[in-house]
């Protein structure tokens, strides 16, 4: 089970709890057992109030803008290390790029997220 999580969270990077528990078809508590051992030996850490976990390999900064666009405009506040000012700051547009052109999951997030915006004007 340890390696089917990390696998799926090293394939797409950000996923929370219960997104994980839908994705994997896992018993929530067998889950929470097995991200609490990967979190304590380091092999994934996790951001955000309503966390989200990412590989140990992945730049602290890139896992913000992960979280930033899989959580939408409602972790602004969150992401304070990506913004400059009242403003993202301008390497956030690479690394959420980056990210989108590397993780393919993360698409279906810009998406939502985009509608979301779009209803807010």
């Amino acid at each position: 089970m340890e390696a089917l999580i990390l696998s799926h969270i090293s394939r797409c990077p950000g996923p929370y709890l219960r997104q994980l528990q839908k994705e994997l078809a896992a018993p929530l508590g067998t889950l929470d057992y097995y991200l609490t051992k990967l979190l304590r030996r380091g092999e994934i850490y996790k951001l955000g109030s309503r966390p989200r976990y990412f590989p140990s390999q992945l730049d602290e900064l890139q896992a913000w803008a992960i979280y930033l666009l899989r959580e939408g405009p409602r972790a602004l506040e969150e992401a304070g290390r990506l913004k400059c000012g009242k403003r993202l700051c301008p390497e956030v547009r690479d690394l959420l790029l980056r990210s989108v052109e590397s993780y393919e999951c993360l698409r279906r997030d810009l998406v939502d997220n985009f509608i979301i915006l779009m209803s807010m004007l």
